[in-house]
């Protein structure tokens, strides 16, 4: 999110809503809290008041004393003056402490990132981000949620954020939502500081706010007719340039056009088509993914597990192509075509066995 972004938001007046609370404390219960209505601004001032009160002991004040000057003498070492690298006295020290503890605010750590799967509902959690300099309890709820330590009470919440409409909203976090994550917490730890990651979700939500026209659409649904007659006239390798096009046409946010399934399926139809000829150009390992993404537009397309298992055959991953015939059959395919592709499986796997054991034969001779 972009500095103006923030400031934005930051701006925006809230309707009333509830985020959950998350006791460090296992003997207290998780508790809804609801927020008035107002601005972004004071609801996350409303949650520094809340983290600041959880004061420095005289022991972690001290320490954090010893930290600043540790630091401000370090100073010395890039140049700066012996004044500015001087000890600090006492009263310094309690105004270093006092500007840090009002600088400190929240650290917010995504658990669900907001994409087209969740209709675009993000949920995160905010904790204190001095929670383990303070040395507070281990919050072993939270600690579950985002599979790392987490220190003091944390605070659960939810937001909408569709990035192809520039809509950026809190909506309700209950104690339900925060009870099927606790039961099923996110497979996936996000950590800000891996910039691998961020850079993945970025690209991610880049694909989410590219909005297709319906211009765009029936440009998609031309370059499939041009490569079907491409196709029908045997020329395989323009047939899949006239499908890639109609594939890059219609990626991104199908789900707010009106005539969203007829695009979709128009989708699938030319990366099921697109993977046919790329098989037939040899090409399995691309024939394989443009299945497999067909098959996550629609799992239990038969053409696509069946592209799939031919594409996989051809590319000797015959465990992987056994698997994804295997699905073809579960989900009712022609029998015609099971025995067609099994009997081709086993005699391409006879044969690479056979293979591997003449070349292993040669080594060892």
């Amino acid at each position: 999110m972009s500095e103006q972004q923030q400031e934005q938001q930051q701006g925006l007046t809230l309707a009333p809503f509830r985020y959950v609370l998350i006791p460090a404390d296992d003997a207290a219960a998780p508790r809804e809290m609801t927020f008035p209505g107002g601005s972004d601004e004071e609801f996350r001032a409303s949650l520094q008041q809340y983290f600041r009160r959880q004061l420095l002991s005289e022991e972690q004040r001290r320490e954090m004393a010893r930290h600043l000057a540790a630091r401000m003498k370090e100073g010395e070492q890039h140049g700066e003056t012996a004044a500015a690298a001087a000890a600090p006295s006492s009263a310094q020290q309690h105004a270093l402490i006092a500007d840090y503890l009002e600088q400190t605010s929240f650290e917010i750590i995504p658990l669900l990132m907001p994409g087209r799967g969740n209709g675009f509902v993000g949920t995160s959690l905010y904790i204190d981000d001095s929670g383990r300099f303070k040395d507070l309890a281990l919050n072993a709820r939270a600690s579950t949620l985002v599979q790392r330590d987490i220190r003091g009470d944390a605070f659960l919440l939810c937001s909408h954020d569709d990035p192809a409409l520039d809509a950026w909203g809190r909506v309700d976090c209950t104690l339900a939502h925060y009870e099927t994550l606790l039961r099923e917490p996110p497979a996936t730890s996000y950590d800000t500081a891996n910039r691998a990651q961020m850079a993945s979700a970025a690209l991610l939500r880049e694909n989410d706010a590219k909005r297709i026209s319906e211009a765009d659409a029936a440009r998609a649904q031309q370059a499939k007719a041009d490569g079907n007659a491409l196709f029908a006239a045997g020329d395989l390798a323009a047939a899949v340039q006239a499908y890639a096009e109609a594939i890059d046409l219609t990626e991104g946010r199908r789900d707010l056009l009106p005539n969203e399934a007829a695009v979709t399926a128009l989708r699938l139809s030319a990366l099921l088509n697109r993977s046919l000829c790329l098989h037939r150009l040899g090409k399995n390992d691309a024939a394989a993914a443009d299945a497999r993404a067909a098959l996550q537009l629609d799992a239990a397309n038969l053409k696509a597990h069946h592209r799939l298992a031919v594409a996989l055959c051809g590319s000797r991953d015959y465990a992987a192509a056994t698997a994804a015939l295997d699905a073809f059959e579960r989900l009712g395919g022609a029998a015609s075509d099971v025995v067609g592709v099994r009997q081709a499986i086993a005699a391409g796997a006879t044969a690479l066995q056979k293979e591997q054991r003449q070349k292993f034969s040669k080594l060892f001779a």
